[in-house]
């Protein structure tokens, strides 16, 4: 026990404050033939310097940070750095027709902005039509110091959160005779860690699947071929590996914890996630620390992360592991394992030092030695037990709302047979191209209602300001289309579900600009007047991803489901509010608050 007291101590009272630095990075976008999943043929899709995924940005909390994108591809493109909430830099944001211009090829942009008070587990991702299938990477934030949050349970007893972990550990004593820690992060400690990062990959170039999606073709959207942990996997796992692709393998050392970060950066399906013999610790979600809660399987979705404490056992020589994947929340093979698959291995400190990068272990027999992962996870899953490390602010939490803004998409059919949504009646100011905005106006909406193509929306609410509509009942304003809210409200958004074919669809929805509190979910339709003052999550962690999960239908509406969400207006600019997978974006699930618009030059920190 000694080593957790010397720990603890260290904890208490380091106040280590670090000088705040500019980090660089020099991205470029280029096209690249790539065969990740040893399928045999190679197709064209877009890297950042060349590499799947793209290079990691490694930096400290208010570190500042400069990314130079210059786009050497043949389509315009963007970066959206998923996550990082750009105080007073708005136009870094990275949103085509919101924030800024998308670059065009041979072109450049230059993001600038601080991460202030952030750290934890992001990534970057293209903002571009289905790019953003292999234009992504990890950004990982270290925090300034090991100071220790405050929590408070159930009694309201004030504990240090140090000593819960300690508590957590004393519960497993046979973790505590390990060597010292290298790492700590609040209040945990850990040997070592790594990343995995999972994406989609399918057989097809993806302009093409960019196509079919805004095409009168569509019907639904089709699963990828393969699910990749960290760029590679086998679209075929019994097969042969291939020098492009095989499993990835993540070493390790027995009697260890490390910290394991997941990174969601896939575009489509949720997956469950597990490691054979192998319980995880999770302590973070998306960038916010957590209470430790223990379980055996993740719920991973489109841009969600986690970091999790994985503890090695005492196993004398090399084991391997398998990190299996399955199928969440849609009829098509919901339950089954997926092909992504990648490998914990065990190795002795002498064979940690010689082994290869990238090294690669043989293919199981099918499902042999895969960990057991649920093929239904429950409505919220586990979200109502976890608990932040540091609580939110209870006037936030405790208090009602200034207001309520219900956001309902709804399928909408253009005169050509292509399918898009609408929110509340109102088409998305993120349509894509100019077809669409031909589409848009044949279908009989007015020029008001279709995007100002040659003035992003950041651009144009500095500009039209005395020329604006009054602003409707649900909160919409026409001309620019966009929720104007005001600065300091509280905001609580209620994202509705509905269903729009044959079953309803789970939804993952983001925040631009905002973490946000998950306070209630509910099933079928949304009802002000019976369903305000609905908590059905006690601890609201301060996250920036929250699942829409599908419900009975409404037979009167066609609700199947709602979550809502709270978010203060303490951030001036205009800020996309998206289901993350990525077709659903394309085709208008995406709206748009312009934030204290009158606040946005003051607020600036670069001009």
């Amino acid at each position: 026990m000694r080593w957790l007291l010397l720990a603890a101590a260290a904890l208490l009272t380091s106040r280590a404050t670090l000088a705040e630095r500019v980090k660089r990075y020099d991205f470029t976008i280029t096209p690249s033939l790539l065969d990740p999943d040893c399928n045999g043929t190679a197709y064209s899709v877009l890297t950042i310097n060349g590499q799947f995924p793209g290079p990691t940005i490694r930096v400290r909390q208010n570190d500042e940070v400069e990314v130079i994108v210059r786009n050497q591809g043949d389509q315009p493109s963007s970066i959206h750095f998923h996550g990082i909430r750009q105080y007073g830099s708005v136009g870094s944001d990275g949103v085509p027709d919101v924030t800024q211009n998308a670059i065009p090829p041979g072109g450049s942009f230059t993001h600038r902005f601080k991460l202030v008070g952030q750290s934890g587990t992001y990534f970057y991702h293209a903002h571009v039509g289905t790019q953003d299938d292999t234009v992504q990477g990890a950004f990982i934030i270290d925090g300034l110091s090991e100071e220790v949050e405050d929590s408070k349970d159930e009694e309201g007893e004030e504990e240090e959160g140090v000593m819960m972990v300690a508590k957590y550990y004393e519960n497993h004593p046979a973790y505590l005779d390990t060597p010292p820690y290298f790492y700590h992060d609040g209040p945990y400690s850990y040997h070592g860690e790594f990343t995995l990062h999972l994406t989609e990959w399918w057989h097809q170039p993806f302009q093409d699947r960019e196509a079919f999606i805004l095409s009168p073709d569509f019907t639904h959207d089709t699963d990828a071929a393969t699910l990749l942990i960290n760029g590679r996997s086998m679209y075929d796992p019994a097969a042969a590996s291939c020098s492009s692709g095989g499993h990835t393998t993540f070493d390790v050392l027995p009697n260890r914890v490390y910290r394991m970060r997941v990174i969601g950066g896939v575009t489509f399906r949720t997956f469950g996630l597990g490691i054979a013999n192998h319980d995880m610790t999770i302590i973070e979600v998306d960038g916010a620390m957590v209470q430790p809660y223990r379980t055996s399987t993740l719920e991973v979705g489109p841009g969600q992360r986690y970091s999790v404490l994985i503890h090695t056992t005492a196993s004398q020589g090399s084991a391997n592991f398998i990190i299996a994947t399955n199928y969440l929340y849609r009829n098509t093979n919901e339950g089954d394992y997926s092909n992504g698959v990648a490998y914990l291995r065990y190795l002795d400190p002498s064979q940690l030092l010689n082994k290869r990068s990238q090294d690669t272990v043989s293919a199981p027999q099918k499902y042999a030695g895969y960990p057991v992962l649920p093929k239904h996870n429950p409505p919220n899953w586990i979200w109502p037990f976890l608990r932040p490390l540091k609580p939110a602010p209870t006037d936030i939490i405790n208090n009602p709302p200034d207001r309520t803004l219900k956001i309902r998409p709804s399928p909408t059919t253009l005169p050509d047979g292509s399918q898009r949504y609408s929110i509340n009646g109102n088409l998305s100011p993120m349509i894509m191209d100019i077809a669409d905005a031909a589409k848009a106006m044949s279908a009989g909406v007015s020029e008001e209602d279709t995007p100002l193509l040659h003035q992003y929306t950041l651009a144009q609410t500095q500009t039209m300001q005395p020329d604006r509509l009054p602003v409707q009942p649900d909160g919409f304003e026409p001309l620019l289309r966009t929720y104007p809210v005001q600065y300091g409200e509280v905001i609580d958004l209620v994202l509705q579900n509905v269903k729009t074919g044959p079953i309803c669809i789970h939804h993952p929805w983001h925040t631009h600009g905002h973490s946000h509190y998950p306070i209630a979910s509910g099933q079928g339709e949304y009802v002000h007047a019976r369903d305000h003052i609905k908590r059905n999550f006690p601890h609201p962690i301060y996250k920036d991803v929250s699942p829409v999960y599908s419900s009975p239908v409404d037979p009167q509406t066609n609700g199947c489901g709602w979550t809502k969400i709270r978010i203060v207006a303490d951030n001036p600019g205009v800020w996309a509010v998206h289901c993350h997978i990525t077709a659903h974006m394309l085709q208008g699930m995406l709206f748009v608050l312009e934030e204290a618009s009158d606040r946005i030059q003051e607020h600036q920190l670069y001009r």
